[in-house]
Protein backbone atom coordinates (compact mmCIF):
# COMPACT_ATOMS: atom_id res chain seq x y z
CA UNK A 1 0.00 0.00 0.00
CA UNK A 2 1.22 3.58 -0.09
CA UNK A 3 2.41 5.02 3.40
CA UNK A 4 4.89 8.24 3.42
CA UNK A 5 7.73 7.58 4.88
CA UNK A 6 7.03 9.72 7.94
CA UNK A 7 3.92 7.01 8.47
CA UNK A 8 5.81 3.77 7.94
CA UNK A 9 5.34 1.24 11.03
CA UNK A 10 8.45 -0.25 11.46
CA UNK A 11 8.42 -2.39 14.59
CA UNK A 12 7.15 -5.59 13.76
CA UNK A 13 5.84 -6.10 17.13
CA UNK A 14 3.78 -3.03 16.75
CA UNK A 15 2.38 -4.54 13.70
CA UNK A 16 2.05 -8.11 15.06
CA UNK A 17 -0.08 -6.43 18.21
CA UNK A 18 -2.50 -4.96 15.56
CA UNK A 19 -2.70 -8.01 14.25
CA UNK A 20 -4.19 -9.32 17.33
CA UNK A 21 -5.95 -6.59 18.70
CA UNK A 22 -7.99 -6.14 15.46
CA UNK A 23 -8.47 -9.67 14.31
CA UNK A 24 -10.96 -9.17 11.80
CA UNK A 25 -9.78 -8.84 8.62
CA UNK A 26 -10.58 -8.84 5.01
CA UNK A 27 -9.20 -11.53 3.15
CA UNK A 28 -8.94 -10.22 -0.95
CA UNK A 29 -8.40 -12.53 -3.74
CA UNK A 30 -9.33 -12.08 -7.35
CA UNK A 31 -10.59 -15.00 -9.77
CA UNK A 32 -9.30 -13.49 -13.03
CA UNK A 33 -13.14 -11.34 -13.57
CA UNK A 34 -13.34 -9.23 -10.35
CA UNK A 35 -11.64 -9.03 -7.09
CA UNK A 36 -13.51 -11.73 -3.85
CA UNK A 37 -13.49 -9.82 -0.57
CA UNK A 38 -14.40 -11.77 2.73
CA UNK A 39 -14.65 -10.21 6.24
CA UNK A 40 -13.29 -13.52 8.53
CA UNK A 41 -11.62 -13.57 11.68
CA UNK A 42 -7.77 -14.70 11.95
CA UNK A 43 -5.31 -15.95 14.08
CA UNK A 44 -1.70 -14.84 13.31
CA UNK A 45 0.94 -18.17 14.52
CA UNK A 46 4.17 -16.68 15.38
CA UNK A 47 6.13 -20.21 14.67
CA UNK A 48 4.91 -20.18 11.75
CA UNK A 49 4.99 -16.88 10.51
CA UNK A 50 1.32 -17.18 8.80
CA UNK A 51 -2.34 -16.93 9.12
CA UNK A 52 -5.24 -19.23 9.88
CA UNK A 53 -8.73 -18.69 9.49
CA UNK A 54 -12.06 -20.47 7.48
CA UNK A 55 -15.14 -19.66 5.51
CA UNK A 56 -18.30 -21.22 4.74
CA UNK A 57 -18.12 -23.79 1.94
CA UNK A 58 -21.38 -22.43 0.22
CA UNK A 59 -18.55 -19.09 -0.20
CA UNK A 60 -17.03 -19.19 -3.68
CA UNK A 61 -13.94 -17.70 -2.74
CA UNK A 62 -12.05 -20.49 -1.35
CA UNK A 63 -12.09 -22.31 -5.17
CA UNK A 64 -10.35 -19.55 -6.23
CA UNK A 65 -7.83 -19.44 -2.77
CA UNK A 66 -5.39 -22.79 -3.16
CA UNK A 67 -1.77 -21.81 -4.48
CA UNK A 68 -2.77 -17.66 -4.89
CA UNK A 69 -1.20 -15.12 -3.27
CA UNK A 70 -4.07 -12.92 -1.41
CA UNK A 71 -4.31 -9.43 0.42
CA UNK A 72 -5.49 -9.37 4.05
CA UNK A 73 -6.57 -5.99 5.40
CA UNK A 74 -6.09 -5.64 9.36
CA UNK A 75 -8.09 -1.86 10.71
CA UNK A 76 -6.71 -0.42 13.41
CA UNK A 77 -8.55 3.10 15.16
CA UNK A 78 -9.31 5.32 13.10
CA UNK A 79 -10.91 8.87 13.24
CA UNK A 80 -11.61 12.39 11.71
CA UNK A 81 -9.11 15.04 12.11
CA UNK A 82 -10.36 18.39 12.11
CA UNK A 83 -8.35 21.38 10.35
CA UNK A 84 -8.60 23.66 12.99
CA UNK A 85 -7.64 21.48 15.80
CA UNK A 86 -4.39 22.16 14.45
CA UNK A 87 -4.43 25.83 15.07
CA UNK A 88 -2.60 26.47 12.33
CA UNK A 89 -2.70 28.26 9.01
CA UNK A 90 -3.88 26.42 5.48
CA UNK A 91 -4.50 23.23 7.28
CA UNK A 92 -7.34 20.55 5.59
CA UNK A 93 -9.43 17.88 7.46
CA UNK A 94 -7.66 14.53 7.17
CA UNK A 95 -8.72 10.96 8.91
CA UNK A 96 -5.70 9.63 11.11
CA UNK A 97 -5.87 5.62 11.16
CA UNK A 98 -3.64 2.53 11.75
CA UNK A 99 -3.93 -0.34 9.08
CA UNK A 100 -2.12 -3.05 8.40
CA UNK A 101 -1.63 -5.05 4.67
CA UNK A 102 -0.48 -8.74 4.76
CA UNK A 103 0.57 -10.75 1.80
CA UNK A 104 1.08 -13.99 1.32
CA UNK A 105 0.13 -17.61 -0.48
CA UNK A 106 -2.94 -19.20 0.74
CA UNK A 107 -3.00 -22.81 1.22
CA UNK A 108 -6.98 -24.24 1.40
CA UNK A 109 -7.13 -26.62 4.15
CA UNK A 110 -10.18 -29.23 3.92
CA UNK A 111 -9.16 -31.92 6.22
CA UNK A 112 -11.42 -32.40 8.98
CA UNK A 113 -9.04 -32.74 11.56
CA UNK A 114 -6.62 -29.90 10.28
CA UNK A 115 -9.69 -27.52 10.07
CA UNK A 116 -10.22 -28.41 13.60
CA UNK A 117 -6.72 -27.66 14.73
CA UNK A 118 -7.92 -23.71 13.27
CA UNK A 119 -10.57 -24.08 15.29
CA UNK A 120 -9.10 -24.97 18.93
CA UNK A 121 -6.42 -22.01 17.43
CA UNK A 122 -9.00 -19.33 16.66
CA UNK A 123 -11.34 -20.32 19.87
CA UNK A 124 -8.36 -20.33 22.18
CA UNK A 125 -7.09 -16.90 21.28
CA UNK A 126 -10.65 -15.35 21.26
CA UNK A 127 -12.01 -17.22 23.70
CA UNK A 128 -10.13 -18.34 26.30
CA UNK A 129 -11.41 -21.02 28.63
CA UNK A 130 -14.22 -22.18 26.31
CA UNK A 131 -15.48 -25.59 26.37
CA UNK A 132 -15.90 -25.90 23.07
CA UNK A 133 -12.72 -27.67 22.03
CA UNK A 134 -14.13 -30.05 24.21
CA UNK A 135 -16.94 -30.56 22.53
CA UNK A 136 -15.82 -30.55 18.87
CA UNK A 137 -16.57 -34.29 18.25
CA UNK A 138 -20.48 -34.03 19.22
CA UNK A 139 -22.68 -34.95 16.52
CA UNK A 140 -23.92 -30.80 15.85
CA UNK A 141 -20.45 -29.79 15.81
CA UNK A 142 -19.47 -32.99 13.16
CA UNK A 143 -22.30 -31.81 11.23
CA UNK A 144 -21.44 -27.97 11.11
CA UNK A 145 -17.61 -28.76 10.64
CA UNK A 146 -18.46 -30.07 7.25
CA UNK A 147 -19.86 -26.58 6.38
CA UNK A 148 -16.59 -25.04 6.20
CA UNK A 149 -13.28 -24.78 4.80
CA UNK A 150 -10.08 -23.49 6.59
CA UNK A 151 -7.20 -21.93 5.03
CA UNK A 152 -3.54 -21.03 5.68
CA UNK A 153 -1.80 -17.60 4.45
CA UNK A 154 2.45 -17.97 4.53
CA UNK A 155 2.84 -14.38 5.01
CA UNK A 156 5.39 -12.97 2.36
CA UNK A 157 4.77 -9.98 3.40
CA UNK A 158 3.83 -7.48 5.77
CA UNK A 159 3.27 -3.92 5.78
CA UNK A 160 1.85 -1.35 8.24
CA UNK A 161 0.54 1.89 8.20
CA UNK A 162 0.40 4.75 11.21
CA UNK A 163 -1.15 7.83 10.14
CA UNK A 164 -0.45 10.09 13.26
CA UNK A 165 -0.13 13.32 12.77
CA UNK A 166 3.31 12.63 12.34
CA UNK A 167 4.19 15.22 9.96
CA UNK A 168 2.73 18.33 12.28
CA UNK A 169 4.24 20.68 15.03
CA UNK A 170 4.26 19.03 18.57
CA UNK A 171 2.34 21.53 19.62
CA UNK A 172 -0.70 20.84 17.03
CA UNK A 173 -0.25 17.11 17.59
CA UNK A 174 -0.89 17.72 21.77
CA UNK A 175 -4.02 20.00 21.01
CA UNK A 176 -5.47 17.13 18.51
CA UNK A 177 -4.97 14.40 21.24
CA UNK A 178 -7.20 16.98 23.26
CA UNK A 179 -9.74 17.44 21.03
CA UNK A 180 -10.41 14.12 20.02
CA UNK A 181 -10.48 12.95 24.11
CA UNK A 182 -12.88 15.81 24.20
CA UNK A 183 -15.17 14.64 21.17
CA UNK A 184 -15.04 11.07 22.48
CA UNK A 185 -16.67 9.05 19.79
CA UNK A 186 -16.10 5.49 18.52
CA UNK A 187 -12.17 5.08 17.99
CA UNK A 188 -11.42 8.38 19.59
CA UNK A 189 -9.42 7.72 22.76
CA UNK A 190 -8.02 4.64 21.04
CA UNK A 191 -6.34 7.16 18.00
CA UNK A 192 -5.47 9.65 20.98
CA UNK A 193 -3.86 6.73 23.02
CA UNK A 194 -2.25 5.89 19.85
CA UNK A 195 -0.64 9.75 18.82
CA UNK A 196 0.53 9.69 22.69
CA UNK A 197 2.80 6.41 21.64
CA UNK A 198 3.99 8.04 18.79
CA UNK A 199 4.79 11.08 20.83
CA UNK A 200 6.60 9.33 23.27
CA UNK A 201 8.36 7.32 20.91
CA UNK A 202 9.92 9.98 18.59
CA UNK A 203 10.63 11.23 22.16
CA UNK A 204 12.46 8.66 23.36
CA UNK A 205 14.27 8.81 19.66
CA UNK A 206 15.45 12.30 20.05
CA UNK A 207 16.53 13.08 23.29
CA UNK A 208 15.65 10.06 25.92
CA UNK A 209 12.87 12.12 27.11
CA UNK A 210 8.87 10.90 27.39
CA UNK A 211 6.07 13.39 26.83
Amino acid sequence: MYIPNHFRMRNMDDIIELIRNNGFGILITADGEQPLATHLPFFYDSERHALFAHMARANTQWRHLDGQTVLVIFSGPHAYISSEWYQLPEMVPTWNYTAVHVYGKANVIDDEDKIREILDKLVAFYDPGSRLPEQAHDPFYEKMLKGIVGFRIDITDIQGAAKMSQNKPLEARLHVVEKLKERGTNGDYNVAESMVKELKRAGDERSGETV
